[in-house]
């Protein structure tokens, strides 16, 4: 097991030094800038917060943010669970014989 790194991270101005295995530096700095982006356009908007406000705020927005992805991804994943199924029953039926699902003919001298 390897021992967690320091990553450094800037937002609002301060500089964190976070403890996190090395694979997930990258990650982690991702996430910073996110939250970093956010906070900034904050600011420019509601001139009037605080940084406890701007902080709750820019957070509210990033998890809704990625609520909104994960509903997108399970809905996506959902109809691609039922193409496939659909799928293979249609296979089902051909291997069956069943001659309902078989391919019409195309009658391509028209």
């Amino acid at each position: 097991m390897t021992a967690p790194k320091t990553c450094s991270v800037r937002l609002l101005d301060k500089t964190y030094e976070i403890k996190c295995p090395e694979h997930e530096i990258h990650n982690l700095q991702q996430a910073a800038q996110k939250l970093q982006e956010q906070l900034l356009a904050n600011k420019r908007k509601f001139k009037q917060l605080d940084d406890f406000q701007n902080l709750l705020l820019a957070s509210l927005h990033v998890s809704h943010e990625l609520i909104s992805y994960q509903k997108l991804q399970e809905q996506q994943r959902h109809q691609v669970t039922q193409f496939i199924s659909s799928l293979e029953n249609k296979i089902n039926q051909v291997v069956s014989g069943n001659s309902e699902a078989e391919p019409q003919a195309v009658d391509s001298s028209a």
